[in-house]
Protein backbone atom coordinates (compact mmCIF):
# COMPACT_ATOMS: atom_id res chain seq x y z
CA UNK A 1 0.00 0.00 0.00
CA UNK A 2 3.15 2.51 0.18
CA UNK A 3 3.05 4.98 -2.55
CA UNK A 4 5.92 6.57 -4.23
CA UNK A 5 4.46 10.15 -4.90
CA UNK A 6 6.89 12.51 -4.80
CA UNK A 7 4.41 15.23 -4.99
CA UNK A 8 2.14 15.12 -1.83
CA UNK A 9 3.03 17.06 1.03
CA UNK A 10 4.76 16.04 4.38
CA UNK A 11 1.46 15.79 5.98
CA UNK A 12 -0.09 13.62 3.76
CA UNK A 13 2.71 11.40 3.97
CA UNK A 14 2.74 11.23 7.15
CA UNK A 15 -0.84 10.48 7.51
CA UNK A 16 -0.27 7.73 4.24
CA UNK A 17 2.41 6.30 6.76
CA UNK A 18 0.11 6.09 9.61
CA UNK A 19 -2.10 3.81 7.62
CA UNK A 20 0.64 1.85 6.52
CA UNK A 21 1.85 0.99 10.15
CA UNK A 22 -2.22 0.63 11.09
CA UNK A 23 -2.41 -2.31 8.48
CA UNK A 24 0.85 -3.75 9.54
CA UNK A 25 -0.19 -3.76 12.90
CA UNK A 26 -3.34 -5.24 12.04
CA UNK A 27 -1.66 -7.85 9.45
CA UNK A 28 0.55 -8.93 12.33
CA UNK A 29 -2.00 -9.51 14.98
CA UNK A 30 -3.44 -11.86 12.97
CA UNK A 31 -0.81 -14.11 12.92
CA UNK A 32 -0.07 -16.85 15.07
CA UNK A 33 2.53 -15.78 18.11
CA UNK A 34 5.45 -18.01 16.16
CA UNK A 35 4.64 -16.78 13.01
CA UNK A 36 4.69 -13.03 13.86
CA UNK A 37 7.25 -10.83 11.73
CA UNK A 38 7.05 -8.00 14.77
CA UNK A 39 8.70 -8.63 18.40
CA UNK A 40 5.64 -8.57 21.06
CA UNK A 41 7.21 -5.60 22.67
CA UNK A 42 7.51 -4.13 18.85
CA UNK A 43 3.89 -4.64 17.81
CA UNK A 44 2.85 -3.06 21.80
CA UNK A 45 4.75 0.01 20.77
CA UNK A 46 3.11 0.13 17.43
CA UNK A 47 -0.13 -0.22 18.77
CA UNK A 48 -0.09 1.71 22.08
CA UNK A 49 2.26 4.35 21.70
CA UNK A 50 3.40 5.35 18.27
CA UNK A 51 -0.08 4.95 16.25
CA UNK A 52 -2.13 7.05 18.98
CA UNK A 53 0.62 9.94 19.17
CA UNK A 54 0.44 10.28 15.74
CA UNK A 55 -3.25 10.02 14.95
CA UNK A 56 -3.43 12.49 18.03
CA UNK A 57 -1.00 14.89 15.92
CA UNK A 58 -2.63 14.50 12.89
CA UNK A 59 -5.88 15.51 14.26
CA UNK A 60 -4.88 17.78 15.91
CA UNK A 61 -6.61 21.33 15.60
CA UNK A 62 -5.82 24.32 17.61
CA UNK A 63 -8.36 25.95 19.62
CA UNK A 64 -8.62 29.70 18.94
CA UNK A 65 -6.89 30.43 22.38
CA UNK A 66 -3.94 28.74 20.66
CA UNK A 67 -3.92 30.49 17.24
CA UNK A 68 -4.14 34.10 19.32
CA UNK A 69 -7.68 34.95 18.78
CA UNK A 70 -8.80 34.79 22.64
CA UNK A 71 -12.21 35.63 22.75
CA UNK A 72 -12.72 37.77 19.36
CA UNK A 73 -12.83 35.50 16.24
CA UNK A 74 -10.45 36.50 13.47
CA UNK A 75 -10.89 39.75 10.94
CA UNK A 76 -12.71 38.96 7.80
CA UNK A 77 -10.76 39.93 4.54
CA UNK A 78 -13.35 42.84 4.26
CA UNK A 79 -12.73 43.87 7.63
CA UNK A 80 -9.10 44.09 7.02
CA UNK A 81 -9.14 45.90 3.82
CA UNK A 82 -11.94 48.39 5.49
CA UNK A 83 -9.46 49.23 8.56
CA UNK A 84 -6.69 49.42 6.20
CA UNK A 85 -8.79 52.47 3.99
CA UNK A 86 -9.52 53.94 7.19
CA UNK A 87 -5.78 54.30 8.54
CA UNK A 88 -4.78 55.33 5.09
CA UNK A 89 -7.39 58.15 4.62
CA UNK A 90 -5.93 58.82 8.38
CA UNK A 91 -2.42 59.22 7.30
CA UNK A 92 -3.34 61.41 4.55
CA UNK A 93 -5.87 63.97 5.90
Amino acid sequence: MTTHRTNLNEYSKLANILEELKAISQRESKRHMMDQHLTPSMLDLLEDEIIPMLENELDYEPSDDELGYGSEPPLSSKEVLADAWRQHQELHS
